[in-house]
């Protein structure tokens, strides 16, 4: 467990000591960001190793206990085959972005807070993947959505990056709100807040369906928020108004693969619950499709990157849901790496041209060659072309749904189905942006003119040439595992026994190749983008967009989801809201201050009363008599 805890503190004191030397020392921020997030990726290359040697199995400490006078829990964390392998990724993709933002940030006045934000987020990841009780992960949880908000909002003097990360926050916290009920419902149905303890109350059956249904379902709301997955998906787009090295940290590491990871880490509960599985896949199958289409029709580069992060998400939980543990977290592993390179690449890209926008780009293959390379390996990988690493993590996926379709296994049949069609049509239409991107960027001409980049720092300058050092190499490193790491598929029996601690103590090796589900993705894969290619042509090396027609500006604006939200969600509530400030000012106001004026006009007249006159006081006296006298003459009478 040391090389968890150091893995976890190294991060979080390399935050602090940013914050307290930014404004003093700020030469040391740059080394004291890199230097912890180095430290972290250390301390999780040894718990790899250790995994691998079969000398770390599954490890616990509990730190502090915390009686509530209920049910009461632990600081608890838990190392395992599964928190090692997502350690790895974490502070690995942290660690090229840190040092890519020395480069690419150089100059910004807000790199202290920018480095803090970065060191912070990434202990908050590491606390997710390490934790082993519900609520040390959900510190970590609700962490991330702080930092993602200030990250996302760093350049705050632009309006797209406020909207942006307030956008970000609102639709990860509405979630969230499903989340912390979800713990407690769990919680209290089995017993104890440990996840351990929780595995172990599914597994044994003393967590009822009933239970586990409506706790997964409300710990679905928090991973629908976080991962990005329909109808919360529509904040992940316009957070790419942050910085770039955000983005690919964002996209690739944390915040969006905290989502897969709790399903991956609770997937004994969830399978306990069919119904729950059964609403994971359709909303897998809507979210991977409906994203997919809005990345074909994109123009911003970032916002293609993003579209695509949101349709990979849902291949993972797809592959989750259908049973496929090993097969899902493959594909989180080969995605960490492809999409951290393509995020970074688009940066080179904007940082050499001036403009997120494809329209400026174009014949940029000889101009930037290493970004050339690399990124083409990361489209690669992405459109599953073979050998690269996207082929067999996605490969593996479809095979797993594909035996969940035929043989039938905690998710429903016809779910599994659901699911293995929009898989394939998904297919299609990822290698269809990623090949529309690649030709649109790197061939045909540049554009005349170069519309400016929102998010691109106001102190950098645009420079036709290759990016600097810092920012070249961390894409050379990247590109290794992004074509590489695939080649897990081929010992799915290593593999699973590496990925120890999902729900049962050590996973099935599962079949991560399948001949069936490879020959029909691949011909799906290279017949479209044949078919981009020849549109490409047939358009004088114009966008292949173009063949959308009347769909493209609805697929452009997101299927104007933000639009129905505005409609049916922001407006009632703000009539709702000014209703309740009407009622409040005009009924409640009313009385309260009607009462008030009532008891100023009673005292006014009784001081009209007392003005110190004693022969009006006499006369008042005996007026008074004389009222009495005759009452009680009437009375008598």
């Amino acid at each position: 467990m040391t090389e968890a805890f150091l893995a976890l503190a190294a991060p979080f004191v390399a935050a602090l000591m940013a914050l307290a030397l930014g404004k003093r020392v700020p030469r040391l921020v740059a080394p004291i960001g890199v230097a912890g997030t180095a430290l972290a990726f250390v301390a999780a290359c040894v718990l790899t190793g250790r995994t691998l040697a079969g000398d770390l199995g599954v490890r616990s400490a509990s730190l502090a206990y915390v009686p509530t006078g209920g049910l009461s829990f632990d600081i608890a964390f838990r190392v395992d085959g599964l928190s090692a392998l997502v350690a790895l990724l974490v502070t690995g993709v942290a660690l090229a972005v840190q040092i890519y933002s020395i480069d690419y940030l150089r100059g910004d006045p807000r790199y202290p807070s920018y480095v803090a934000f970065v060191s912070l987020f990434t202990a908050a990841m590491l606390t997710v993947v390490t934790a082993d009780d519900l609520f040390v992960l959900l510190v970590g949880w609700e962490v991330m959505g702080a930092c993602s908000y200030f990250l996302i909002g760093h350049h705050w003097e632009l309006r797209e990056a406020r909207d942006g990360a307030i956008k970000a926050f609102l639709a990860t916290r509405l979630g969230d709100v499903g989340f912390v009920f979800g713990i407690f419902v769990l919680g209290l149905g089995a017993g104890t807040f440990s996840i351990s303890g929780v595995q172990e109350a599914a597994a044994s059956g003393e967590l009822t369906t009933g239970t586990a249904t409506l706790a997964t379902l409300l710990l679905l709301a928090g991973v629908v928020g976080k991962s990005a997955q329909f109808p919360l998906h529509v904040w992940l787009p316009d957070a790419m108004a942050g910085p770039t090295p955000v983005s690919a940290l964002i996209h690739a590491a944390t915040m969006v693969a905290a989502g897969v990871f709790l399903v991956a880490r609770l997937l004994g509960v969830f399978q306990a619950a069919p119904a729950t599985l059964a609403v994971l896949a359709v909303i897998a199958a809507i979210t991977m499709v409906g994203s997919a289409l809005c990345a074909l029709a994109e123009e911003d580069v970032k916002r293609v990157l993003a579209w695509s992060t949101v349709s990979q998400l849902a291949y993972m939980l797809a592959g989750l849901a259908a049973g496929g543990y090993t097969a899902g977290l493959l594909l989180l592993v080969a995605h960490g790496a492809f999409k951290a390179l393509l995020f970074l690449c688009a940066g080179s890209l904007i940082h050499a041209v001036g403009s997120n926008n494809m329209t400026a780009m174009g014949g940029l293959r000889r101009t930037l060659p290493v970004t050339f390379v690399t990124m083409t390996i990361g489209l690669g990988a992405l459109a599953a072309l073979p050998p690269l690493s996207g082929f067999f993590a996605k490969d593996a996926v479809l095979g797993a749904i594909q035996e969940a379709a035929l043989h039938g296994g905690a998710l429903p049949g016809w779910a599994a189905w659901v699911a293995l069609v929009a898989g394939f049509g998904t297919v299609v239409l990822t290698a269809a942006y990623a090949t529309r991107m690649w030709l649109r960027v790197f061939f045909g001409a540049p554009a005349a003119e170069v519309p400016a980049a929102p998010n691109l720092p106001a102190h950098a300058e645009p420079h036709l040439a290759e990016a600097p050092a810092f920012m070249r190499w961390p894409l050379v490193v990247l590109a290794v595992p992004a074509a590489l790491v695939g080649f897990l598929a081929l010992a799915p029996g290593a593999w699973a026994g590496w990925l120890t601690g999902g729900g049962v103590s050590r996973p099935a090796a599962e079949a991560l190749v399948h001949v069936s589900t490879t020959v029909l993705s691949l011909v799906l894969v290279l017949a479209s983008a044949a078919l981009v290619i020849g549109a490409w042509r047939r358009l004088d090396r114009g966008d292949p967009a173009v063949l959308l027609g009347r769909a493209r500006p609805v697929l452009e604006h997101g299927f104007r989801v933000d639009d129905l939200i505005a409609a049916y969600v922001v407006r009632p509530v703000w009539g709702l809201a000014r209703a309740v400030v009407a009622g409040d000012r005009d009924v409640v106001d009313f009385y309260v201050q009607g009462s008030g004026r009532a008891a100023r006009l009673l005292g006014g007249a009784l001081r009209l009363l007392q003005n110190g006159n004693v022969s009006v006081y006499l006369s008042l006296l005996l007026a008074g008599v004389v009222v009495l006298v005759v009452a009680a003459l009437g009375v008598r009478a």
